[in-house]
């Protein structure tokens, strides 16, 4: 069948049916001029359950090598509710290996994975990601974290959720050296963040300029804040969004956090507050805002009773956003209500609207109960 369109034409036509599998595949089906547009979203996002998956994946590259170049995305997830570790999981390299395109690579309930017997050659194919996802990923050393993010050192997006290790001491002596970062999106929530900071991502920054725009991060060691304001520091002007949940205590604090060097932040979301509660951290960030671009600020906290909103510094907030550079900036307030009998969501949002008179004379203030 000859097209008597544009091939431009007919590729967006098959475009509008990206998530539409059964049409897709008739398209590659029906004529020549549909078939590179319909296996490109066919083929796009591909995800392995467990072994068995894995090894039909395997059999499909084998038999269709052609298809391996429409293949963007990989998603590879362990069902399995063992904490043992899975030898197919050391298979993962030499696919990534295998597609050339793949952009995406991401990681989801993995336990002991090693990267010990991975030959160099098979990790440098890790260079090709933009986009790096680890979702409750449990590595045997921190060395094949430090080795799989070296290796990925072209990755503009990296997401570590919940992941961690089972032994900081390495068990092979090959250390990866720091190279330039080309993050732009961060996300770090692990209950180990200050070590992988301290032995990747700060070395490699000192390496070059730094441009991550959007940093999201929960941070649970007190006594790594030093850690987390070295992070700040590296991002620099170049951040623009920042989510984080800080600490509940500053017992065991080594210093407080401070956004002095984040000159150009357009959203900052603070959460993680509980009243009463320790408030001195989330009163340290506001204290060194200087950014005069910023066009919201939300602040989250969950209030375990009514009567406990004023511990809360809602006079240096109000304060705070009164300052001419912070004319444009809308203010999001949530109160997660606990289950208290005398929480009232009514009397809530009018107290919090006492406590910012400022903030509601500039008619920028919203505010959220649930």
């Amino acid at each position: 069948m000859t097209p008597n369109l544009p091939q431009e034409l007919i590729d967006e036509a098959v475009d509008y049916l990206w998530n539409d599998t059964k049409t897709l595949a008739a398209c590659a089906l029906a004529c020549h001029a549909c078939l590179h547009s319909a296996r490109t979203h066919l083929f796009h996002d591909q995800r392995l359950i467990g072994a068995k998956s894995c090894s039909r994946f395997e059999s499909f590259l084998e038999d269709c090598p052609d298809l391996a170049k429409y293949i963007r995305k990989l998603s590879i997830t362990e069902p399995s509710s063992s904490v043992c570790a899975q030898d197919w999981f050391a298979r993962i390299p030499a696919l990534v290996a295998r597609l050339e395109k793949l952009t995406t690579l991401e990681l989801i309930g993995l336990h002991y994975v090693s990267l010990h017997r991975c030959p160099k050659e098979t990790l440098a194919a890790f260079a090709k990601l933009s986009n790096l996802v680890f979702a409750d990923v449990y590595f045997d050393h921190f060395l094949d974290v430090h080795t799989l993010l070296a290796s990925a050192h072209n990755v503009t997006n990296i997401c570590f959720y919940r992941s961690g290790w089972g032994n900081a001491t390495p068990a092979y002596e090959d250390i990866p050296g720091p190279a330039p970062l080309r993050l732009k999106r961060f996300v770090v929530d692990s209950w180990a963040s200050s070590v992988m900071l301290r032995q990747w991502l700060l070395p490699s920054a000192e390496l070059g300029d730094v441009d991550i725009r959007t940093l999201m991060v929960r941070w649970r060691e007190r006594d790594s804040m030093d850690v987390l304001n070295s992070l700040f520091r590296v991002c620099g002007p170049a951040l623009e969004n920042l989510y984080v949940e800080l600490p509940t205590t500053t017992e065991g604090a080594s210093e407080v956090p401070t956004l002095y060097h984040n000159t150009n932040l357009h959203a900052l979301e603070i959460d993680g507050l509980v009243l009463p509660g320790c408030v001195e951290l989330a009163r340290a960030l506001l204290d060194g805002l200087r950014s005069t671009q910023l066009k919201k600020l939300s602040i989250s906290m969950l209030v375990l009773r009514n009567d406990v909103l004023a511990s809360f510094d809602w006079g240096q907030l109000d304060g705070l956003l009164a300052r001419p550079q912070f004319a444009e900036t809308a203010l999001a307030i949530t109160v997660n209500r606990a289950l208290h009998p005398h929480n009232d969501a009514e009397a809530l949002h009018k107290a919090i609207r006492v406590h910012l008179p400022k903030a509601v004379e500039r008619g920028k203030l919203t505010i959220r109960c649930s």
